[in-house]
């Protein structure tokens, strides 16, 4: 079995797709009508995103990286634009409590009996992706990342889908890096169903470092009022390739939530 990084199983609870293969929508496709001005699009997917005040869902992952895999279930619970906590069991016991907000990242590490507390950068290093806050919630629910720039888009289509792109300078990491240059940008691509205007697939690649994240959605499935994507696929091409398969079940939305989190005093810091 493979050992999965703590940080990196929070990447593996994003969302809702399923096989080494996207499977497409649901909803039979319509070719996208080149004449729709972009703005118009935006407006479209803005009136059909998945954003309630809170959601619960349970999600069922397997990670694979070559030969090895790993496969976990998690309860997910996000209090829109403040809190994200996901709790992660194997075998039957927890594993792992985590926590964000929109300035600070916690783990609770129970098999190795370690905390966590400090900012994304922990996140990131594991990843091997640029991560905060946002781009989290965005993704675990399921929504167009980096488009609040309407100057900064590209626009262009396909047979099936609509594309919107747009590119996002890297945060600094070291003092020394005091210049951008145009590899040292992300590209954020949107790709956006004709007919639902939800979004199918989101990629983020790093131009630099020659690394990517893509994240693929499917099974849609009406949930009061919202289209909500039951399955997500994730490929992250890094140092190493990982392929994640999860799909999502029970969700409760707008509903009171608790979120129980506290460090365990008798844990050693992880680095």
């Amino acid at each position: 079995m493979m050992k999965l990084r703590l940080g990196f199983a929070i990447v593996l609870l994003m969302g809702t797709l399923l096989a080494c293969k996207a499977k497409k929508p649901v909803v039979e496709s319509q070719s996208p009508e080149f004449s729709k001005r972009t703005q118009q699009l935006l407006e479209k997917m803005d009136s059909v995103a998945f954003v309630p005040e809170n959601v619960s869902y349970k999600s069922s992952v397997k990670v694979s990286s070559g030969s090895k895999s790993n496969s976990f279930k998690a309860t997910i619970r996000i209090q829109k634009d403040s809190l994200i906590w996901m709790s992660i069991v194997a075998y039957g016991m927890e594993g792992a409590r985590l926590l964000a907000t929109p300035d600070s990242f916690f783990i609770i590490n129970r098999i190795d009996k370690k905390n966590y507390s400090g900012n994304y950068a922990y996140l990131e290093e594991q990843l091997q992706i640029e991560m905060d806050f946002q781009t989290l919630q965005t993704i675990l629910l399921g929504n167009a990342l980096a488009l609040d720039d309407f100057e900064k888009i590209r626009r262009s289509n396909d047979k099936d889908f609509y594309m919107l792109s747009s590119m996002r300078k890297k945060r600094l990491k070291k003092a020394q890096e005091k210049n951008y240059k145009a590899d040292q940008e992300l590209v954020f691509s949107n790709w956006v169903h004709p007919e639902t205007y939800r979004l199918m697939k989101l990629a983020i690649v790093d131009l630099k470092y020659n690394q990517s994240a893509t994240f693929e959605y499917s099974d849609f499935q009406e949930v009061e009022q919202y289209m909500v994507p039951h399955r997500m696929y994730v490929r992250i091409l890094a140092n190493q390739i990982f392929d994640i398969e999860v799909e999502n079940s029970k969700f409760v939305i707008n509903k009171p939530l608790k979120f129980p989190f506290k460090l365990n005093d008798k844990y050693d810091s992880l680095d």
